[in-house]
């Protein structure tokens, strides 16, 4: 029913402090053999990648625990269910002892060839079609707000010197945000035979822009998967984390946002 193409690298960093959940799996590598793959022969798929914030381990354990976390929760295919899913791993962080630190986190919950959308900081899920690579989630970043004000252009904001600021995500830094009522962002979706999903944390997005991925992956992205592969490697910094998804049936496509 799925097909995931994946990698996971430390880039120049000392840390690894992405973590990468698969159907079950959890990836929490400083490098492996990429691109590594899974089929998944069930009706339902969750994959998510977060990037956890904090230094020294406690960036590693955040990213990690909410990994954990999603693999003992059944979610069921609903927005609300995934918000209720996600509130609950934001208040069982805050008691989980990891102190000063959070992580982003960014996925796909599918059904068939329906799937939710969601994220919490600067992670990111793209829409691949034959036309372009849609940037279907939405950070919780610094730059992102200048983008929705209208200072500046999703285009200008690749290059601005503070697009790495995380403004929301899950952990006790956030406890706040969470208690004013602050929510993930989560869209409805449906994909089609041809198309993919691209789910990353920023070690890509920051460093590979979408016209660059869309054409990295042209016009067969699962062919081409190891050329974005090549291409980060040339230009990697941050650990980064990515996976693509693709399904077998068809439908036509129709987003909600909520």
């Amino acid at each position: 029913m799925y097909k995931i193409l994946f990698c996971m690298d430390i880039g120049m960093r000392d840390n690894q402090e992405d973590c990468m959940y698969i159907d079950g799996e959890i990836f929490q590598v400083n490098k492996m053999e990429c691109p590594a793959s899974k089929k998944v022969e069930k009706e339902s798929l969750l994959v998510a990648v977060c990037d956890g914030m904090g230094g020294m381990s406690e960036g590693e354990k955040a990213s990690r625990f909410v990994c954990q976390m999603l693999k003992k929760c059944s979610i069921p295919f609903s927005p609300e269910a995934v918000y209720r899913t996600l509130f609950r791993i934001q208040k069982k962080f805050e008691t989980s002892g990891i102190i000063w630190s959070g992580t982003t986190v960014a996925g796909v919950l599918m059904e068939g060839n329906k799937s939710i959308i969601f994220n919490v900081g600067d992670s990111r899920v793209y829409k691949y079609t034959k036309d372009r690579l849609i940037y279907i989630s939405h950070d919780h970043s610094y730059v992102q707000s200048l983008i929705d004000k209208g200072l500046i252009s999703y285009e200008e904001a690749f290059y601005h010197p503070e697009k790495y600021i995380v403004e929301f995500g899950i952990g006790d830094v956030f406890a706040s945000d969470w208690k004013s009522g602050k929510r993930p962002y989560i869209v409805e979706d449906i994909l089609k035979k041809d198309e993919a999903y691209l789910v990353c944390t920023d070690g890509l997005s920051d460093y590979i822009s979408d016209n660059e991925i869309y054409y990295l992956l042209y016009p067969e992205p699962f062919e081409n998967f190891s050329n974005l592969i090549k291409a980060v490697e040339k230009v990697k910094s941050d650990n980064y984390s990515v996976a693509l998804i693709g399904v077998n049936n068809t439908k036509t496509q129709r987003a909600h946002s909520y």
